[in-house]
């Protein structure tokens, strides 16, 4: 089954866009974005308002603790259920999002390899603040030189899971998944949105400035009150992450809005060299309703 798969840059129009198809071909919105999935993270993830959920269904969104991680493999899996779903309910599953990784992992599926164990990964983590990174390493390096290799002695996040899948497999991570690798059951239907590059940034600055203005430092203050670790996956994100250093007290208010605007402007440029390098993608402006008319036609064509 052709999946519509609507990719580009932050702040370029992807939700929008979504929604509107998506009231013209009894579509659900699959959100591949690895920041809208954390609950209570809302006004600076640009997550879809309540008015917009109300037009259309959403999936995967506010679903993951903030504390707690989440794979492009675990999406991969989660997304594929949720496209079977949807299209036993007799309606038209949409994935948009600008998160690669999550993409890439969904149409071009992931080795499979086992779940996080929170206990391992605890313990890992504990040695790793207690003996170092370079300790971990070594340790990596004898039980699997290959994996090793592949990645940097600074990669904490690799080399923990490296470790991680020895203990619980006691096989090395770069043997499992020198597997083949199964086929994905869907093949997307790319919709590339783009805008002039000058537009986007001003979008990008101006959109922040909002965030703000609707009590983006008085949610991240919410969230550290409430215990939520400063230094976890969801709070070291753009845009928290800058909040974070300003409630600190190590920046004010106006370098924590510039660094988080440069940053976004920075991320977006990735993620257009990114999506640029994915054959098939029929790109246009989100006011170029004659590509989106003939987007709409193949679907309806199947």
């Amino acid at each position: 089954m052709r999946v519509l798969t609507i990719v580009g840059p932050t702040a370029v129009g992807k939700t929008s866009t979504a929604i509107d198809i998506a009231g013209r071909i009894s579509g659900e919105i699959i959100s591949a974005d690895s920041r809208q999935i954390y609950q209570y993270l809302n006004i600076g993830t640009a997550k879809p308002t309540d008015k917009q959920r109300e037009k259309v269904r959403f999936h995967l969104i506010d679903f993951i603790h903030p504390d707690d991680s989440y794979s492009c493999g675990q999406f991969a899996r989660d997304a594929e259920a949720k496209i079977e779903e949807i299209s036993a309910r007799g309606n038209a599953p949409i994935v948009c999002g600008g998160t690669g990784l999550y993409i890439r992992a969904l149409f071009n599926p992931l080795h499979r390899l086992p779940e996080t164990n929170k206990e391992i990964k605890a313990r890992l983590l504990e040695n790793l603040n207690n003996y170092g990174i370079e300790h971990l390493y070594k340790k990596l390096h004898t039980i699997d030189p290959e994996w090793a290799r592949q990645i940097t002695p600074k990669d904490k996040q690799r080399i923990v899971r490296g470790l991680e899948v020895y203990e619980l497999t006691g096989k090395p991570l770069s043997a499992l998944i020198k597997k083949k690798r199964k086929k994905s059951k869907h093949r997307p239907l790319y919709l590339g949105l783009t805008i002039p590059r000058e537009e986007l940034y001003k979008r990008i600055n101006v959109r922040f400035e909002q965030m703000i203005d609707q009590g983006l430092v008085e949610e991240v203050r919410s969230l550290l009150e409430r215990g939520f670790n400063p230094r976890s996956n969801a709070l070291r994100t753009i845009g928290y992450k800058e909040i974070v250093e300003y409630l600190q007290g190590n920046i004010t208010l106006s370098e924590a809005r510039d660094k988080a605007q440069r940053h976004t402007r920075n991320f977006a440029k990735r993620q257009i060299t990114w999506f640029s390098k994915i054959r098939g993608i029929q790109w246009c402006n989100p006011k170029e309703l004659e590509v989106i008319e003939a987007i709409i036609h193949q679907l309806k064509m199947g």
